[in-house]
């Protein structure tokens, strides 16, 4: 079906100026200002790869990945799980992990993808997003002294399907994605200069992406709210479906894009 990428990074002022500052930012987590330079780098890698956010709206892989979040949260709440989560193409087992049920949503993304459209950059980091969310925040509540299992991982994501809990999910979840498009850039831009600058080594790569994805989960605070109230009021008012999740995905997109521009004049 093809892959469309998000193109290579432009050589513009605005990315000469991301260069400029990844060379001479002291990525030292002991450094008091390394958080804030973090930020500034984030802020203006947005402001510089603005227009491929812009296509995030439209991206169907996005778009049907945090569907399916709200699927698997609504699906717990059933005794019939399997049942339901067979119906996305998700399919469990007795003994299924927490790494076997987020295989099994890969599986059912990219099978809609190849349906429905092509696999993109924003895709890829969607389907990257919605593992790391669900190993974060439901492996640990899983994981028992009796060991792990289907019952155990519908237990631990029953939890989070409270309006409450899919609010925390949706924040993590779109903190991931924001890292992950971020780094989507930034990643070509760390690696040219390990060994050079302040960046000593690829251990001052990961602090820098540590604390990158926490000010990204923190800047997605913006949307964890509007996530807990849209999933609890359009379940309850007319039910969940891959048009009304499109219609939010849209806005909640707009609200962490407005979220990281303000903090552009912080900075």
């Amino acid at each position: 079906m093809g892959h469309t990428r998000l193109g290579e990074i432009p050589k513009s002022r605005k990315w000469k100026d991301i260069v400029a500052l990844m060379s001479n930012a002291q990525f030292m987590s002991s450094n008091p200002v390394f958080k804030d330079e973090v930020e500034m780098i984030a802020v203006r890698t947005l402001d510089a790869a603005e227009t491929g956010i812009e296509r995030a709206l439209d991206d169907i892989g996005l778009r049907y990945t945090f569907y399916l979040l709200t699927q698997l949260a609504l699906s717990s709440r059933e005794e019939n799980w399997e049942e339901k989560l067979s119906k996305h193409q998700i399919n469990i087992s007795k003994l299924s992990s927490t790494f076997d049920l987020i295989s099994e949503i890969q599986i059912s993304i990219d099978d809609y993808i190849f349906e429905n459209g092509r696999a993109t950059d924003i895709s890829e980091m969607a389907q990257q997003s919605i593992g790391e969310t669900i190993s974060k925040m439901v492996e640990p509540k899983a994981n028992t002294l009796f060991g792990t299992g289907k019952e155990e991982v519908q237990s631990a994501i029953k939890s989070l399907s409270t309006k409450k809990g899919f609010a925390d999910l949706g924040q993590k979840f779109f903190g991931h994605f924001m890292t992950h498009y971020l780094n989507f850039f930034l990643s070509r831009v760390t690696a040219a200069q390990v060994g050079t600058g302040k960046l000593r080594s690829v251990e001052d790569i990961t602090k820098f992406n540590q604390v990158l994805q926490t000010h990204c989960e923190q800047t997605a605070k913006i949307v964890r709210d509007y996530c807990g109230e849209w999933y609890s009021k359009t379940e309850y008012m007319k039910g969940i479906n891959i048009e009304n999740t499109s219609d939010f995905m849209s806005v909640a997109l707009k609200k962490l894009k407005s979220e990281l521009k303000k903090q552009k004049f912080k900075t």
